[in-house]
């Protein structure tokens, strides 16, 4: 047509080269590829430790572990959020990384010292952690240095430095997690939770060093009062959001167990694996939208559209791909799995759809600084989850999966109407 408006086409390798130059595309990469070493070296790990190790000492080692992870995260309290959220934009960025740092070690030798107590009397089998002094100063450093590396990194997050942060919790910490189990038989099942605690603060150790000398922060090890106070009002805020959407990941797999029984549990556990796998695509692209946000290097509205398509592209194909191949992937766990859990996968796996709607949502709102709605967002994730999953599960294990998608949907649906203005404020999306 004569006189209309062409529009030039971009060559394929034109649009491959700035998908490889932007920030946005190229963390989430990283972190991606983060996520599936850690998770590929979690698998290894656990095959060679049950070859080497007493199935009972696998088991104590394992709820240790399990434990740890929560005690990583209660001793960050947020900190790991606060410094994507302002080291972009810090003035100081040694003295507010050394604030955190510090107050994450601190924080974590007070929660794991107070696990020593407790955890043995809640669990009797666990009371090997406190069988010497050696044994309780270890669990606590080590405990320690999972919780800093967890810190450390957010910091590689903020800074887009995520391809060191794969070399080092990727690479690094996958190889010192391998090879650690073999020298540490002697030990029993503190031998294994050795050997991975020795791997994640190799890491942690490593970590500062690379953002010493490679990033030109100087961490110092000390807590500086300002930086404390600049950060600890959206810390706590972003901690007690977070502390609400951990509630359901640990009340469903109780609820199932207590309904349904042991055997059906097993099927949502391995259900509900497999679809986390695939949301963790979301939440790599969730912290680098987070992280260039906060460097407020273009328009928020064009970077929210920007990471909306590639959620839902990488997620949506991950979710096509579970789906086609749901037989298969279950009879590698045996045919009961693949007999009773199909459906279920089936919709866990879907509501991975949910779930990147709900993360895309929430680091917007972390973002823009939302926070009252993030708390409120995750208020109603935990209510429409727990209320879903006690009136419905008695009639099947489906419904825990229908549970976990319409808590992420609610959730998502909260934080966005947040975004779009009242009554939680208006948000200036172009700036």
């Amino acid at each position: 047509m004569s006189g209309a408006h062409v529009m030039p086409r971009i060559p394929l390798r034109v649009r491959i080269g700035d998908l490889r130059s932007d920030p946005l595309v190229l963390n989430s990469a990283f972190l991606m590829l983060t996520t599936v070493l850690g998770a590929g070296s979690g698998f290894l790990f656990w095959l060679i430790v049950a070859r080497l190790y007493p199935t009972a000492e696998v088991g104590r080692a394992s709820s240790l572990l399990s434990s740890v992870a929560l005690l990583s995260y209660f001793s960050l309290f947020g900190f790991s959020t606060a410094l994507v959220r302002f080291l972009p934009i810090s003035r100081n960025r040694a003295e507010d990384t050394g604030t955190a740092i510090s107050a994450v070690s601190v924080c974590s030798i007070v929660v794991n010292l107070g696990y020593v107590v407790i955890g043995p009397w809640l669990a009797h089998d666990l009371g090997f952690i406190r069988d010497s002094l050696t044994h309780v100063l270890l669990f606590t450093l080590l405990a320690g240095g999972a919780a800093v590396n967890l810190l450390t990194d957010s910091i590689f997050v903020a800074e887009r430095a995520t391809k060191a942060n794969l070399l080092i919790n990727g690479v690094l910490m996958s190889v010192a997690k391998l090879a650690l189990p073999a020298v540490a038989v002697s030990f029993g099942s503190f031998g294994i939770f050795a050997a991975s605690g020795v791997a994640s603060t190799l890491a942690a150790v490593v970590s500062i060093v690379v953002i010493r000398r490679h990033l030109h922060i100087r961490v110092r090890a000390r807590i500086s009062w300002a930086a404390l106070r600049n950060m600890i009002s959206y810390s706590l805020s972003t901690y007690l959001s977070g502390t609400l959407n951990l509630i359901p990941q640990i009340a469903l797999p109780i609820i199932v167990l207590h309904q349904l029984g042991p055997v059906v549990a097993a099927v949502y556990f391995v259900a509900f694996q497999i679809s986390n796998m695939v949301s963790s695509a979301s939440y790599a692209i969730g912290e680098s939208l987070f992280a260039e946000g906060s460097h407020e290097s273009r328009s928020l509205r064009a970077l929210a559209a920007r990471s909306a398509g590639l959620m839902l592209a990488v997620t949506g194909t991950a979710v096509v791909l579970v789906i086609a191949l749901t037989q298969p992937i279950l009879r590698l766990f045996g045919a009961d799995y693949a007999d009773t859990g199909a459906t279920t996968l089936i919709l866990f796996t879907v509501s991975s759809l949910a779930v990147a709607f709900n993360t895309w949502a929430s680091f917007l709102c972390r973002v823009t600084g939302q926070l009252q709605a993030l708390v409120v967002a995750n208020v109603a994730y935990l209510i429409t989850v727990i209320g879903v999953a006690l009136w419905m599960v008695p009639h099947g294990l489906t419904w825990a999966a229908i549970a976990w998608g319409a808590g992420n949907l609610v959730s998502g649906l909260v934080a966005g109407i947040a975004l779009l203005g009242p009554p939680f404020g208006n948000v200036n999306w172009n700036e």
